[in-house]
């Protein structure tokens, strides 16, 4: 009886610290956190030093509800070649250098941004560097897809090495907004501003919105957004989406998101809003001027060509009736005339026998 009380507390005891710190798959990240960038751009040679820039660029991965980031890190590694294995347990790769950053309980993505500096090993030479991007939550640990840099023997003559700051500097773009509060069968307008792109090439600009059913938006897809195109990274104006999108209640976000440099990508999003029915108002106005109009038509038709027609018949008709009546008179007076006359001659003839 002893032996199976102890058991059932040392069972209940594993459970309880298990629960306590196993990762919660119900709270763990979503996605795939972004792979890092080696600024490679002017050239990878052993012996340089380089920047890394961690989790700059937009991704699909996502945070959940009571999940927050703990830290940032990166491991660098040597290999052979390009895409062969790296990482703490690949004895065939070699430990360059790493670091890492406190986040403080953040639950902001983009705190996920860090910028890295490494030096390439002088015997590195034709040889691969291996980056990999690691997110501590308190959910648990995770890492990025590992990005790889093939590394070149360093030139006889001196070349100019860009700053960590110019390499990996990516544009700077404002949070787009609504102009006016969203309305269901209304198009939305959207403000926004000017992209400074930090040197980089500016490749293309668009603005989508996005409908959702979730209030965090978190289930909005390209099957249910309408895009604005065409955009320069010097626009700074009010536009009008393509088309009204969304039924009442549903929600709506704007993302203007920039395409710059080997078609990396630079985005931010708006506040979320709530459709909402436009006012009786303001969605009177247009219904009563379509009524107006094709209302108006039919009856002003009615009035001249059909209202018109039996009153001149009536002027007419009278018209001809009196007409008729005058020629009937004057022949019925000339008529008499003439017959007073026939009297008159025969009395004078009598007289004068």
């Amino acid at each position: 009886m002893k032996k199976y009380l102890k058991k059932s507390v040392f069972i209940v005891l594993l459970t309880s610290l298990l629960s306590t710190f196993a990762p919660s798959i119900s709270n763990a990240i979503t996605g795939n956190i972004p792979q890092p960038v080696i600024g490679t751009a002017q050239g990878f040679y052993a012996g340089k030093t380089y920047p890394a820039l961690v989790g700059a660029f937009a991704t699909t991965w996502n945070l959940q509800p009571a999940e927050v980031m703990k830290s940032v890190g990166i491991l660098i590694y040597q290999v052979e070649t390009a895409g062969a294995p790296c990482g703490p347990s690949v004895s065939t790769s070699k430990f360059v250098n790493g670091g890492s950053k406190a986040l403080n309980d953040s639950t902001n993505k983009s705190d996920f941004s860090w910028l890295f500096n490494f030096t390439v090993p002088e015997n590195a030479a034709n040889k691969s560097i291996c980056a990999i991007a690691q997110l501590t939550t308190s959910s648990g640990v995770y890492e990025s897809a590992r990005t790889y840099a093939t590394v070149s023997a360093n030139p006889e003559t001196a070349v100019a090495t860009p700053s960590a700051t110019a390499t990996a500097e990516k544009p700077v773009i404002s949070k787009p907004a609504f102009a006016t509060s969203p309305k269901v069968g209304v198009k939305a307008k959207a403000t926004i501003k000017k992209v400074n792109m930090n040197g980089n090439e500016f490749k293309s600009r668009s603005v989508t919105l996005y409908v959702c059913d979730k209030s965090d938006c978190s289930d909005k897809s390209e099957s249910n957004a309408t895009k604005y195109s065409d955009l320069k990274d010097t626009d700074a104006k009010t536009i009008t989406m393509p088309e009204a999108k969304g039924k009442k209640g549903q929600y709506v976000v704007l993302y203007d998101r920039v395409v710059y440099g080997a078609d990396l990508v630079v985005e931010k999003a708006s506040s979320i809003k709530q459709l909402s029915t436009a006012t009786s108002s303001a969605s009177a106005s247009p219904t009563a001027s379509e009524e107006e109009v094709v209302e108006a038509t039919p009856e002003a038709t009615i009035e001249e060509v059909v209202t018109p027609t039996p009153e001149a018949t009536q002027v007419e008709a009278a018209a001809s009736s009196v007409t008729i009546s005058t020629g009937v008179l004057l022949g019925a007076i000339g008529a008499i005339v003439i017959a007073l006359l026939i009297v008159v001659i025969v009395l004078l003839a009598r007289n004068k026998k």
